[in-house]
């Protein structure tokens, strides 16, 4: 019998990708429990509870009623409606259906806007500190990374001026989380006002 080998050549850009320390520290946490040890976990920003029973129920439902089929790509049309009247009713904002996307998580709608906004050459500033899969997701999409440091003498808030040393002409994305992941930190009205200043004359720039 012949046997046949194939090298399987993998995209080089995937050595510049590290594993998620917050899985890591998630998997870690979960063996020591399975021995037996009394653990704290402090990395997956997940619920100490379990899904309430109303959605539970409606999911069963769902189920039992056959919608489990392919869905539109942005989303189903009630649930897009719902989500509408809830930004006006909680926000003041106001949205169309067709202006709502929907997707399975902030991880994927974030790394989804990185690759549409930026590719190579062009550079993404991360406020640090920052949720560990930001530099990763921009890397994977063949951008930069450019970690904005943030201290205790600024509350690891990013400043006007923090921000205006890490512009360059490549920049097309700034990724800003608020209430910060993971500090909790919260940029107030006028926070967000000094860096929408900065941000003003650099028009190729997308915030996130």
């Amino acid at each position: 019998m012949a046997t046949f080998t194939h090298q399987v050549s993998l995209n080089p850009i995937l050595d510049e990708i590290k594993p998620s320390a917050t899985l890591a520290m998630t998997a870690r946490a979960k063996e020591l429990k399975r021995e037996g040890r009394p653990v704290i976990g402090l990395s997956a920003g997940e619920p100490d509870f379990n899904t309430p029973q109303p959605i539970a129920e409606a999911a069963k439902q769902a189920i039992d009623e056959g919608f489990t089929h392919y869905t539109l790509n942005a989303g189903i049309i009630p649930l897009r409606e719902a989500i509408c009247k809830a930004l006006r009713e909680n926000r003041g904002l106001s949205y169309e259906p067709d202006e709502i996307l929907t997707s399975n998580g902030a991880k994927q709608s974030v790394a989804q806007a990185i690759y549409c906004l930026a590719g190579s050459g062009d550079e993404v500033i991360i406020p640090s500190p920052f949720w560990v899969s930001y530099p990763e997701m921009v890397k994977l999409g063949g951008a930069t990374p450019v970690i904005a440091h943030t201290g205790v003498e600024e509350s690891y808030k990013l400043t006007p001026a923090i921000l205006e040393a890490a512009i360059t002409d490549r920049s097309r994305v700034l990724i800003l989380c608020s209430p910060s992941n993971p500090t909790g930190v919260v940029y107030t009205p006028r926070d967000l006002e000094e860096i929408a200043e900065v941000l003003r004359p650099h028009d190729q720039i997308t915030v996130i």
